[in-house]
Protein backbone atom coordinates (compact mmCIF):
# COMPACT_ATOMS: atom_id res chain seq x y z
CA UNK A 1 0.00 0.00 0.00
CA UNK A 2 1.51 3.63 -1.05
CA UNK A 3 1.90 6.38 1.46
CA UNK A 4 -0.01 9.42 0.14
CA UNK A 5 1.66 12.58 1.00
CA UNK A 6 -0.01 14.85 3.44
CA UNK A 7 -0.63 18.51 2.35
CA UNK A 8 0.65 21.20 5.34
CA UNK A 9 -1.85 22.51 7.24
CA UNK A 10 -3.28 26.15 5.89
CA UNK A 11 -1.00 28.78 7.99
CA UNK A 12 2.17 26.59 8.41
CA UNK A 13 4.74 26.69 5.87
CA UNK A 14 2.15 27.75 2.83
CA UNK A 15 1.32 30.85 1.10
CA UNK A 16 -2.32 32.21 1.47
CA UNK A 17 -4.17 31.31 -1.67
CA UNK A 18 -5.41 35.47 -1.39
CA UNK A 19 -1.82 36.17 -0.14
CA UNK A 20 -0.65 36.48 -3.92
CA UNK A 21 3.49 37.41 -3.82
CA UNK A 22 3.32 38.02 0.21
CA UNK A 23 5.02 36.01 2.10
CA UNK A 24 2.87 37.00 5.15
CA UNK A 25 3.55 35.74 8.86
CA UNK A 26 1.04 35.33 11.54
CA UNK A 27 2.15 36.09 15.38
CA UNK A 28 -0.12 35.89 17.88
CA UNK A 29 0.84 38.59 20.53
CA UNK A 30 -0.35 39.68 24.05
CA UNK A 31 -1.12 43.29 24.64
CA UNK A 32 -2.41 45.21 27.28
CA UNK A 33 -6.20 46.24 27.53
CA UNK A 34 -5.26 50.51 27.77
CA UNK A 35 -2.96 50.02 24.98
CA UNK A 36 -5.13 47.37 22.95
CA UNK A 37 -8.12 50.20 23.16
CA UNK A 38 -5.86 53.29 22.28
CA UNK A 39 -4.86 51.67 19.21
CA UNK A 40 -7.99 50.18 18.38
CA UNK A 41 -9.72 53.88 18.83
CA UNK A 42 -6.70 55.51 16.59
CA UNK A 43 -7.48 52.69 13.77
CA UNK A 44 -10.69 53.38 13.82
CA UNK A 45 -10.34 57.09 13.44
CA UNK A 46 -7.58 56.58 10.80
CA UNK A 47 -10.14 54.12 8.93
CA UNK A 48 -7.22 51.73 8.94
CA UNK A 49 -7.60 47.93 9.52
CA UNK A 50 -5.09 46.51 12.68
CA UNK A 51 -2.73 45.03 9.72
CA UNK A 52 -2.12 48.74 8.80
CA UNK A 53 -1.88 50.22 11.80
CA UNK A 54 0.90 47.37 12.94
CA UNK A 55 3.23 47.13 9.64
CA UNK A 56 3.21 50.59 10.16
CA UNK A 57 4.29 50.32 13.45
CA UNK A 58 7.10 47.62 12.79
CA UNK A 59 8.60 49.88 10.00
CA UNK A 60 8.93 53.07 11.99
CA UNK A 61 10.25 50.95 14.64
CA UNK A 62 13.42 49.19 12.51
CA UNK A 63 13.79 52.70 10.79
CA UNK A 64 14.86 54.07 14.58
CA UNK A 65 16.92 51.66 14.95
CA UNK A 66 18.54 52.37 11.38
CA UNK A 67 17.10 48.39 9.88
CA UNK A 68 14.98 47.85 7.13
CA UNK A 69 13.03 44.80 6.02
CA UNK A 70 13.92 45.50 2.63
CA UNK A 71 16.91 44.27 0.67
CA UNK A 72 17.73 46.85 -1.38
CA UNK A 73 17.07 49.63 1.30
CA UNK A 74 19.60 48.30 3.59
CA UNK A 75 22.18 47.65 0.75
CA UNK A 76 21.56 51.63 0.47
CA UNK A 77 21.96 52.45 3.87
CA UNK A 78 25.13 50.10 4.39
CA UNK A 79 26.54 52.10 1.31
CA UNK A 80 26.16 54.90 2.84
CA UNK A 81 27.28 54.29 5.99
CA UNK A 82 30.39 52.94 4.30
CA UNK A 83 30.73 56.40 2.50
CA UNK A 84 31.29 57.98 5.93
CA UNK A 85 33.36 55.90 7.25
CA UNK A 86 35.44 56.38 4.49
CA UNK A 87 35.23 60.51 4.66
CA UNK A 88 35.67 60.34 8.18
CA UNK A 89 38.57 57.85 7.69
CA UNK A 90 40.62 60.24 4.93
CA UNK A 91 39.61 63.35 6.81
CA UNK A 92 41.35 62.64 9.94
CA UNK A 93 44.26 61.66 7.96
CA UNK A 94 44.69 65.18 6.27
CA UNK A 95 44.66 66.48 9.73
CA UNK A 96 46.81 64.11 11.52
CA UNK A 97 49.28 65.00 8.32
CA UNK A 98 49.57 68.91 9.09
CA UNK A 99 51.92 70.65 11.55
CA UNK A 100 52.09 73.52 13.25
Amino acid sequence: MAKRKRKPAEGKGTKAATSGDDDLIGKRIRIDRATWDAISLMAREQMKDLDEITEEAFRDLLKKYGRTADFREALRMSAKQAGKQTAAKSSARRHRGRTR
